[in-house]
């Protein structure tokens, strides 16, 4: 995929909503007592726990097609005893409460078989409290056309859906079921996540109330919207691109992928169940969200992707009228709005107010591309216009895995820092400022000198205020910056010391002599080398040094701070000398040998070494005559490792 210079930043609008694509289809029902009656098991009209945007009752139905179907088995988690096969719940107004198997117009006793079935008919079913939990798989042909059979297949006319197999219902690759069909139609399907029911406690179990099913379609929503925010100018006559060369010619926004990444149009969708069992639960030992979930997984036909999506054309009512000052006619006033909660959305009519477009899901993700060429126009009233070209982003393949029943929102930001270019021939990418400059007289308000050592990694410090040219290095009080040039400073590989010499010492303090000290001068801190004149230098832990990411606007040369930097930062009390220590390879501590003893009643081999001590004391070459009591015998079984030094960059910092 081609690399840009630069990438516009798209607003963290990628939204998840329930909508119309997230229907709820069943309810809870206060808990019966327990007793001696046998409680039949019911679908409802999801009442509980719905948002604003979930439909129920007769909405719901009408988006199901007024059926959807159950396939439950129950056991003991492990075993599966078919208890629904394939059972169609058909929607019936004002039937609640007729039988004891419809407590919410829902009803599946005596209803047609579905070709599934491998059943005489669907009987009223009941809990049974010998086993532990019921499962419940099911999904809605919506308002599509279903078949069950591959010979009734037709791409154009109809989805195919495969009989439930729960035995894979974990498994990507197996799956609960399958639907194949054209976009247009699986769009109009609906699934649901896996349904447990648990007996247990009696008290709040699951049994004797209503199964609640909360159906998703299985299409996903995607919306494309521009703002823009370039002083001094208004965004309008918005052409998206097709692919990386041609501009589109039917006034539509468009999004397109290149290499292997695609639009799925056309495939076959598994869906299954990743992580189900009680642990997973909210009540389990190891909660997880994921718990219960319907994935899918998309297999696409060979004629069923594409490299482009089109996202309907721009909605007016989303853009913005200027005054009449800021254009050159008193008819074109329209422009791209200036904030993300006024962006100029497009969709598939200009009428429509959520401006979503349907797509099907693709839970791996595509990186998705946007160029466009656009018309500035002076906010000035002159009329000037600027004319910019091949303005690209990319939105990461992460926030473009698109999932059954979410909605998602694509807002891309047009600033001043655009990579499009006025003039595609010779033109650079950005758009740059005309600016005027003017010198009067020099000062020296805004000095900044730094010191770095000339070695690989380079360490560079530097103060406010310490004019080292002059003031011989850094002076107390002065907040000091280190930076290394080509690392990342932690707090674990940047350390501060203090050093001190004697007087008449025959060495120096320098960046040899400290890492010298430190390496001979003892185990840990303070370390201590005495010289040839019997002088002694000291390198001792100092605190104080800590990790930033900005130098400060007091420290700064101008007064304005310098962010998106990582350096260390330490403040000097008193004059002396201190060294800042990088830690390039740590070092790794030497491993001993391992000895173990020779199991009791065990013949030691002739000639092979053992000791006397499980420390490895006593070695001795056995004549194999020896016999082990468990505790008199010891054989090397791991070798000694030998420890590795580190490696360390040093920078001594004189302060006075």
């Amino acid at each position: 995929m081609k690399t840009m210079k630069k990438i516009l930043f798209f607003a963290a609008a990628i939204t998840v909503m329930v909508g119309c694509t997230n229907d709820n289809v069943v309810s809870e029902n206060p808990e019966f007592p327990v007793s001696g009656e046998m409680k039949p098991i019911s679908f409802g009209s999801f009442k509980a726990a719905t948002t604003r945007a979930d439909k129920t009752g007769a909405d719901a139905a009408a988006l199901l097609g007024n059926n959807f179907v159950v396939y439950g088995f129950k056991g003991d988690g492990t075993t599966q005893e078919k208890v629904f096969d394939h059972y169609n719940v058909n929607w019936a107004t004002n039937t609640a409460n007729t039988t004891t198997s419809n407590t919410a117009d829902w009803e599946y006793v005596a209803q047609a078989k579905h070709p599934h079935a491998k059943t005489a008919a669907q009987t009223i079913k009941y809990w049974d409290y010998a086993t532990t939990q019921y499962d419940f798989i099911a999904w809605s042909k919506g308002t599509a056309t279903a078949v069950y059979d591959a010979a009734d297949y037709n791409k154009d006319a109809n989805v195919l859906i495969t009989a439930t197999t729960p035995a894979t219902m974990t498994s990507a690759t197996g799956g609960a079921y399958t639907i194949k069909g054209k976009a247009e139609n699986l769009a109009k399907v609906y699934i649901a996540d896996l349904v447990t029911a648990y007996r247990d406690p009696v008290a709040t179990g699951d049994y004797q109330k209503e199964v609640d099913i909360k159906f998703r379609s299985l299409s996903a929503k995607v919306r494309v919207a521009l703002y823009e925010t370039i002083p001094g100018y208004s965004v309008k006559d918005v052409v998206f691109y097709t692919d990386d060369s041609n501009p589109a010619t039917d006034s539509k926004a468009h999004l397109f992928t290149t290499g292997t990444d695609v639009f799925n149009e056309e495939g076959t969708y598994t869906v299954y169940y990743p992580t189900t069992g009680f642990a997973n639960s909210p009540a389990g030992t190891s909660p997880n969200t994921d718990y219960n979930k319907a994935h899918v997984a998309f297999t696409a036909e060979a004629s069923g992707t594409a490299q482009v999506k089109d996202f309907g054309v721009i909605d007016a009512d989303t853009k913005v009228v200027r005054e009449v000052a800021e254009t050159a006619s008193t008819t074109d006033k329209l422009y791209l709005g200036r904030a993300s909660n006024e962006a100029t959305y497009f969709g598939p009519t200009a009428s429509d107010a959520h401006h979503y477009t349907l797509v099907i899901p693709n839970e791996t993700g595509a990186v998705l591309n946007l160029k466009v060429n656009y018309t500035l126009l002076s906010t000035d009233g002159s009329g000037e216009v600027i004319n910019v070209t091949g303005a690209t982003a990319q939105v990461p393949a992460k926030f473009a895995t698109w999932k059954s029943g979410y909605a998602y929102t694509y807002i891309f930001k047009i600033s001043q820092n655009t990579n499009g270019v006025t003039n595609p021939s010779a033109g650079p990418a950005g758009l740059y400022p005309i600016t005027f400059d003017a010198v009067v007289t020099e000062t020296e308000d805004g000095i900044q000198e730094t010191i770095t050592t000339v070695a690989e990694p380079s360490i560079t410090t530097y103060a406010k205020g310490a004019v080292v040219t002059a003031n011989d290095e850094y002076t107390a009080g002065s907040n000091i910056y280190v930076m290394v040039n080509g690392a990342t400073l932690t707090a674990a590989n940047s350390k501060l010391f203090t050093v001190t010499l004697e007087d008449g010492a025959a060495q120096t303090i320098n960046e040899a002599s400290v890492a010298n000290a430190i390496a001979n001068g003892g185990a840990a801190s303070p370390y201590s080398v005495t010289d040839a004149n019997g002088k002694k230098m000291t390198v001792t832990d100092a605190a104080g040094l800590s990790i930033v990411t900005e130098i400060a606007a007091a420290d700064a040369p101008d007064g304005n701070a310098i962010t998106g930097i990582n350096a260390a930062k330490f403040t000097p009390s008193a004059a002396g000398f201190y060294a800042f220590q990088y830690t390039i390879t740590a070092p790794v501590a030497a491993t001993p040998a391992v000895y173990t003893a020779v199991a009791n009643g065990t013949t030691l081999t002739a000639g092979t070494k053992y000791y006397t001590d499980i420390t490895g004391a006593g070695e001795f070459e056995a004549l194999g005559t020896e016999v082990a009591d468990g505790s008199n015998y010891y054989e090397m079984t791991t070798a000694a490792v030998p420890g590795t030094p580190g490696v360390y960059a040093y920078k001594i910092i004189k302060v006075k």
